[in-house]
């Protein structure tokens, strides 16, 4: 008979520790933990797991420094971005325009032309053989989706 009173009392136990309970309830939980050395044990092992668990889940508000220098870091990206993506679309569309310029105006012979653009010709192949490699690498580097740049 015994056990099943301390069946009664651990159910108690999880109320008492939610908090649910009234006076009354919790005097005699109380009372009775004082007699009886397995719910006494019960009762500081489920205190014991409620303060663990509610220290583990405790989320600490950040400062509003924090904050600040967050929102900071999206507008400075957001700004980065947006710049970088702006010089090159005008750097692009005067490429394009020189370009046509420097194949339509007869100011010189084809080969001197020619000669002229090599050097841009190279700069253009180095630039897409980097390019194709970094996207490669994108691909199977498992590190570059942790790297915030």
């Amino acid at each position: 008979m015994h056990d099943q009173s301390c069946e009664e009392y651990q159910i108690l136990i999880s109320g008492f520790l939610d908090g649910e309970l009234d006076m009354e309830a919790q005097k005699k939980l109380e009372a009775h933990t004082k007699i009886c050395s397995k719910c006494s044990k019960e009762l500081d092992a489920m205190r014991c797991l409620v303060t663990g668990t509610t220290a583990a889940l405790r989320i600490e508000e950040p400062p509003p420094e924090a904050w600040d220098n967050f929102l900071d870091n999206i507008y400075n990206r957001l700004e980065r971005k947006t710049g970088w993506l702006v010089l090159l679309i005008g750097a692009i569309m005067l490429s394009c325009y020189g370009l046509t310029l420097f194949i339509v105006e007869p100011w010189g012979s084809y080969k001197l032309k020619f000669l002229l653009a090599l050097p841009f010709i190279g700069l253009g192949v180095l630039f897409v053989s980097v390019l194709r490699q970094r996207i490669r690498i994108a691909k199977t580097d498992r590190y570059s989706r942790e790297v915030h740049r």
